[in-house]
């Protein structure tokens, strides 16, 4: 049986869209997981519009997973409501430190990506951090969010620009270690990324032409690969991000997030001995 190459290609596609949907929520850095992959399997990136197009598909699963929490913070909105606008501010407030932390230095993370040997040593850091979240889980009593809360949060999320560190694992590990529920740390951890990566697809959608194209079905001009397979690949990281997402918040209720950490720290010091 002969495979096309067009085949073949959505093949590497779907793949990849369950990778995303996997390593997006689990605290095990999907951005690291990318560039060891490169390093070592020679898989090739497929640019940053697609990947950016399976970040809009895990969004949604976000928006799907917390749909009841997320339309009653509107809905306080709409209405002028305290709960609401403080969480809608505390929200804004958690996106300060990473945007001050890649612009200072910005180019120096991009670096990083070009060094499997550092990401590797931050991967082994990444699963050091959550075995040490397993020493803190039972000291951590739960308290509501508040502003500084959820700034220590953002912190975490600061932290995880670099690639191999765990957006997730930082920002939750912070919110627990100030007091957070497991529960809590883990909605605000989620939530919190939407307007990140809300705003990061609708700039670069708004190039001419991709939006209309999108909507009309077509292909994207000066996108990777069809509009049909990006699609699936969207729909498909979004089904996996949700299960992935379930699976995060099922485990930090039973206080065994620090489980992911031997793995990264195994997948960190195998890719130190080999390159």
């Amino acid at each position: 049986m002969v495979v096309s190459r067009d085949m073949t290609d959505a093949i590497k596609i779907l793949c990849l869209a369950v990778v995303q949907g996997l390593t997006e929520f689990l605290p095990v850095s999907s951005s690291g997981h990318l560039v060891l992959a490169q390093h070592f399997l020679r898989v090739e990136s497929p640019g940053p519009d697609l990947e950016l197009f399976l970040h809009v598909g895990t969004l949604l699963s976000v928006c799907v997973f917390y749909r009841r929490r997320l339309a009653s913070i509107l809905a306080d909105l709409a209405r002028g409501r305290r709960a609401g606008l403080l969480y809608a501010a505390w929200v804004l407030l958690s996106m300060l430190p990473a945007g001050i932390a890649y612009a200072c230095g910005g180019d120096r993370v991009d670096r990083i990506y070009d060094s499997p040997r550092a990401v590797a040593a931050l991967l082994v850091a990444n699963g050091a951090l959550l075995l040490l979240s397993g020493l803190t889980e039972r000291r951590a009593a739960a308290r509501p969010l508040d502003g500084l809360r959820a700034l220590a949060m953002g912190v975490g999320q600061a932290i995880a620009v670099l690639p191999g560190v765990s957006r997730s694992g930082t920002s939750i590990f912070a919110g627990r270690l100030c007091g957070l529920g497991a529960k809590d740390a883990a909605e605000f951890s989620f939530v919190m990324s939407i307007p990140v990566i809300a705003g990061a697809a609708l700039l670069e959608f708004l190039e001419t032409g991709r939006i209309q194209a999108a909507l009309d079905g077509r292909d994207i001009p000066g996108f990777p690969v069809p509009i049909g397979p990006a699609l699936a690949a969207a729909a498909l990281a979004g089904a996996v991000g949700y299960l992935a997402l379930r699976t995060v918040v099922r485990v930090l209720e039973r206080g065994a997030f620090w489980m992911f950490g031997p793995y990264c720290i195994a997948v960190g010091a195998l890719a130190l001995v080999l390159s």
